[in-house]
């Protein structure tokens, strides 16, 4: 579930677990190392709806997006300790999105794209020629450094059984709010949530594997809307909530990550009326180790 917060997640799998009922689990997930190739294969699907409701004008505009994108990566330098390869190259099969019916690829579908950490932000190239935030805007949104947390600030502190919730503490949830939102959202970070709870344990070719599943309620204060702030009303939150089926003893790379995030937004406005955006965006990932 690298992306996530991006990337996070769906709902739905039984809370049945294998093994014995009082057998705890710590969680951890594997951490990529150089030398490391995997494959991944993400899609995301949006709906956004927009209401209007002022004394001059009662309007509602639909908008659907889709996006695939399909990839081996390979880690070419990485830090001991950190999160995320200072340098990497990715070779992508497929990279389209679909605005409103109308389909685009991306410059960089069908090509390789090293990936290369300078002076504290990514930088990209296709064939030693740089390649431009305007030409890709999504890639160069994914690699930014406060984008969205990483998936092992979403684990337990402690071991847990199956069926078992836990909390992110809250003051470790509030940093994450932070980086969730950008400039034209602020949240309520103390009122926000970030719950998990292991639905299931269970074995495979020797190594712990577990499902987990995600719920994060964000609850919006304020939101940007042409260069203004207007406050929200209240229950004005976003919600996102999916499973996670991956490696629990950080000895096997493997995500299959699905999800559904759930935006219902009001913002009053100042002459009398509102605005409201109700958005549902479901995303799939899967991520696998290649044979060396």
């Amino acid at each position: 579930m690298r992306t996530l917060l991006a990337s996070v997640l769906v709902v739905g799998l039984s809370a049945a677990g294998a093994g014995a009922a009082d057998e705890t689990y710590t969680i951890k997930l594997y951490q990529g190392k150089k030398g490391d190739t995997s494959a991944t294969e993400k899609s995301e699907g949006t709906k956004v709806t927009v209401f209007v409701d002022t004394a001059d004008t009662n309007e509602k505009d639909d908008a659907t997006t889709d996006s695939r994108e399909s990839y081996t990566e390979e880690i070419l330098e990485k830090k001991a300790g950190d999160s995320r390869a200072t340098k990497l190259l990715r070779k992508y099969t497929v990279a389209e999105k679909t605005v409103r019916g109308e389909k685009a690829r991306a410059v960089y579908a069908g090509k390789a794209v090293l990936i290369e950490e300078k002076g504290g932000a990514y930088q990209f190239s296709i064939d030693g020629k740089a390649l431009d935030e305007r030409d890709a805007p999504e890639l160069y949104k994914s690699f930014k450094k406060n984008n969205r947390p990483n998936s092992r600030d979403f684990m337990p502190q402690n071991a847990v059984k199956v069926g078992e919730n836990w909390k992110v503490p809250a003051a470790e949830s509030a940093k994450m709010f932070k980086t969730l939102g950008d400039d034209k959202m602020k949240v309520d970070a103390e009122k926000s949530t970030i719950e998990g709870t292991l639905l299931k344990a269970y074995k495979r070719n020797g190594a712990q594997f577990g499902v987990i599943e995600l719920t994060v309620t964000v609850i919006v204060t304020e939101v940007e809307l042409d260069g203004q702030s207007f406050k929200t009303t209240a229950g004005s939150k976003v919600v996102l909530k999916g499973t996670l089926d991956t490696c629990i003893d950080g000895t096997v790379e493997f995500e299959d990550a699905k999800g559904e995030t759930i935006i219902d937004i009001t913002a009053e406005l100042p002459d009398s009326g509102s605005i409201t955006l109700q958005s549902t965006i479901t995303n799939a990932a899967k991520v696998g180790a290649l044979k060396k």
